[in-house]
This record gives structure tokens, C-alpha cells and sequence, in this order.
């Protein structure tokens, strides 16, 4: 049992090794030290509350007390003790965390407190050769096509939609009430009026669009269609009719490319047909170099990976795993999904998805010590200075003050700080290895 001072005071603990990945720490916080952060705990809570006849805070103690839940005050009081403690513990026990801990109150009364930690280290990491590596860097080059397919799609996103009494043609955009059945019988997200469907989007089921071209503005018509074998449970496989009516067919009228049509795009300092040549020329080998140097950094990245020694535990990348399963549940659900809609339409078991996201999280964990082991050696690390440099320039740019700013950060603020790190290591990583 080791004891540490909590600010002047001993506190006892324990450390015990679960595996080689987390330990276990036991501390017994002081008597004297619980009881006065549970009595800052009140004073906090007592300060909202209202007593008729005093002003806010003025109340007799006793008063206020019967208007305090006593849970509160001990919920307070552990939220208040608990960063302290636990940066004592580890800081004394010469642990080094990777997540935040797991924490559980062993026992808790007026005048103890017992905590448990129990905290996934940062894995071992031995750094492989990061100087001196090679990997092929594509040259980039834009050719006439490229450009030619560039100012296309700019002049079709200035397209005007114009009323047409032809029949659809592939490209055209038509105004359609649509109900589906199966069997005769209507199912639950197959009806929509006045939707707006541009034939060969392929946002649809396979073939519906193929149906419609052909169909004028006041008719209807019966489109059939077989969903595919991977979609949702309720439908895969099944086929449909769609009984359609048109309301309006709209033809897609691209400009014509000339001074006039390259004003209308809006570009700045960029107003006749040469001047948008140049400008989509200069963009898009903007756009390749970039994308080349990333692949080149991310070639050497991968080098630096594989040649390093890392130990992680099958407990990390789980918990990693489970988390972004937790996460992609989230961002599904909200689509208007359930995550097991998702998983038939993607034709994914949730155990193919865990193995799935094992190996991302593996991959992103050892991305992750890799680089901040290097920036370590290599005094990359970003300091609080060097993060107040960089977020005084932030704020100058945008007229604010620096503490405005750190507010508007928030907890983003430790995300600042990785990316600035993720920025000099590239830096570093691309100036040495050429």
C-alpha cells in the first residue's frame, strides 16, 4: 500500500494489475478532505437555493439543508474530488492512461470515501525506422478531357428545369404521386405526392426510373418492379406494382458555354470562357497534388506502422470496436433505420461488422501511438504556449479575444491541440523522407 499527498494530506492506495493492458487502484481518500469538499458541495448547491424571506443564499444553514437532497450534496462533492484524486493516483503510481478510467465508489458515508480506478494503460510502443523511407509519388497532370468534364458538370448544376409536354428522356426530372403495393396491399414508406424523381439518378428501386421514361405530363401508369434480395426484411425480394401519375415532365436546359454562362457561375475574378478553362485547369491540380502527397504521406505513414512494435491488447481494440458499433447505431437511427435494416441492406451479420470494425479500430490505434510516440522523440508535442501561439493567430483572424475563443472551443479544445500535432509530424515525416 502506497500513500500520496492530496494537498498536504496522505491518501492510501493500492495498485493491482488486472492484465497486462489496466490496473486496479484502491484509494482511501482522508476523512478530513471528504468531509470539506462535501461542505464546498453545499455551499455550491446552497447558493441556487430560495427560501421566502431571505435572499438567495443568506438562508440559516439549517433551513436550507431540509431543502438539499443529501444525494446531491454527495454527487456534488464526488464530481468536485474526483479529477484531483485520480490525477494524484496516477501521477504517484507513474501510470499512463489511455482512456478515462472506470470508477466505482467502494464505500461512502459522512466521513469516508473509498474509490476504485481501474485504468487501461497506453500500450508499449517501439518505434521502427520513420527517416530515410521511400514510396512511389504519382506526378500529377490535368489533360483537355478532364477539364472539358469539369466545365460540363459546372453548366449542368446551372441547369434551368423547364416544362415540357415531350415525353421523359433519360435526364429529365418528373413531378409524380406514387403509392406501392404487394400483393394488392400498400406498405409502409411506398407513397409520396409530388415528388420530384430525375430519371437515371438511380436513387430508386432498380427499374422504376427505366419505367417512367417515355411518360407525359397527365398520365398514369403502373411500374413494376423486385426489390433487391439485399434491402429490408419487409421487402427483399418482393415484387412491386407502383401505381404513378404524372403531374409534369422538366427538361434540363444546360447553357451553352460562353462569357455569359461562366458570369453566371459566380467564380471570383473569373469571367470569360478562357478564364474558367484556367481556373478548372489550376483547380484540379490542386486538387491531384494534394491527393497525391497525402497518398505519399499515407505510404510512408503505413511503412513507419508496420515497421514499429506495438502491444495492444484485445480488450482495447473491443472496447474500440464496440464504441464506433455504438456510434454507426446512432447515425443510422437517425436516418429514420434501425440498425437492423441496416445490416440487411448492406448484407452485413453483426459479427462480420465486428470483425469489420476490429480491424479499422486496430489500424486507427496503431496510427494513433505511432504518431504521438514520434512526436514525442521528436519534440512535436504542443505545449500551452505553443497552443496559445497558435490560437492568438485564430483569434486575430476573426476579431475575437483569445479567451472567447478558448470558450467557443469548449472540449474541442484537446481535438486543436491533436490536430496541430498531426500537422508538424507530417511535416516532419514528408521533409524526411524523400
Amino acid at each position: 500500500m502506497l500513500s500520496l499527498a492530496f494537498k498536504g494530506i496522505l491518501m492510501k492506495n493500492t495498485l493491482k494489475k488486472l492484465d497486462d493492458c489496466k490496473v486496479e487502484i484502491t484509494v482511501e481518500v482522508p476523512s478530513s478532505t471528504w468531509t470539506s469538499a462535501q461542505k464546498k458541495a453545499f455551499s455550491k448547491l446552497a447558493a441556487n437555493v430560495t427560501i421566502p424571506g431571505f435572499r438567495k443564499g443568506h438562508a440559516p444553514e439549517a433551513m436550507v439543508k431540509s431543502h438539499i437532497d443529501p444525494s446531491k450534496i454527495m454527487d456534488q462533492a464526488l464530481n468536485d474530488i474526483l479529477p484531483t484524486v485520480y490525477g494524484e493516483v496516477i501521477t504517484e503510481n507513474k501510470v499512463e492512461p489511455f482512456y478515462r478510467p472506470e470508477v466505482d465508489v467502494v464505500k461512502v458515508s459522512d466521513t469516508e470515501l473509498t474509490l476504485k480506478f481501474v485504468v487501461t494503460l497506453v500500450p508499449n510502443v517501439t518505434l521502427g525506422n520513420y527517416k530515410g523511407l521511400h514510396a512511389e509519388k504519382e506526378v500529377a497532370s490535368v489533360t483537355d478531357e478532364e477539364i472539358n468534364k469539369d466545365i460540363e458538370n459546372r453548366l449542368k448544376g446551372n441547369a434551368e428545369l423547364v416544362s415540357s409536354d415531350k415525353p421523359a428522356a433519360k435526364g429529365d426530372t418528373v413531378v409524380i404521386d406514387f403509392e406501392g403495393f404487394i400483393d394488392g396491399t400498400p406498405f409502409d414508406g411506398g407513397k409520396a405526392d409530388n415528388y420530384s424523381l430525375e430519371l437515371g439518378s438511380n436513387s430508386f428501386v432498380p427499374g422504376f426510373e427505366d419505367a417512367l421514361i417515355g411518360v407525359k405530363a397527365g398520365e398514369a401508369k403502373d411500374v413494376e418492379v423486385t426489390f433487391p434480395t439485399q434491402y429490408v426484411k419487409e421487402l427483399a425480394g418482393k415484387k412491386a406494382t407502383f401505381k404513378c401519375l404524372v403531374h409534369e415532365v422538366k427538361n434540363k436546359v444546360i447553357p451553352e458555354l460562353n462569357d455569359e454562362a461562366v458570369a453566371d457561375l459566380g467564380l471570383k475574378d473569373v469571367k470569360t470562357v478562357d478564364e474558367l478553362k484556367e481556373f478548372v485547369k489550376k483547380t484540379l491540380l490542386e486538387r491531384k497534388v494534394n491527393s497525391a502527397e497525402a497518398k505519399y504521406y499515407n505510404d510512408i505513414f503505413s511503412q513507419i506502422v508496420d515497421g514499429s512494435k506495438i502491444e495492444i491488447a484485445s480488450s482495447i481494440v473491443d472496447s474500440e470496436a464496440n464504441a464506433s458499433i455504438e456510434n454507426l447505431k446512432k447515425q443510422v437511427e437517425s436516418n429514420g433505420l434501425t440498425f437492423e435494416q441496416y445490416l440487411e441492406i448492406t448484407g452485413k451479420t453483426l459479427d462480420s461488422l465486428k470483425e469489420e470494425m476490429k480491424k479499422e479500430s486496430m489500424k486507427n490505434i496503431k496510427g494513433y501511438l505511432v504518431l504521438n510516440n514520434l512526436a514525442a522523440k521528436e519534440g512535436l508535442l504542443v505545449d500551452d504556449a505553443e497552443l496559445d501561439h497558435e490560437l492568438a493567430k485564430t483569434a486575430e483572424t476573426y476579431k475575437m479575444k483569445l479567451e472567447d475563443l478558448k470558450k467557443a472551443y469548449g472540449n474541442s479544445l484537446s481535438s486543436y491541440r491533436e490536430s496541430l500535432v498531426q500537422n508538424k509530424v507530417r511535416k516532419f515525416i514528408l521533409e524526411n523522407n524523400k
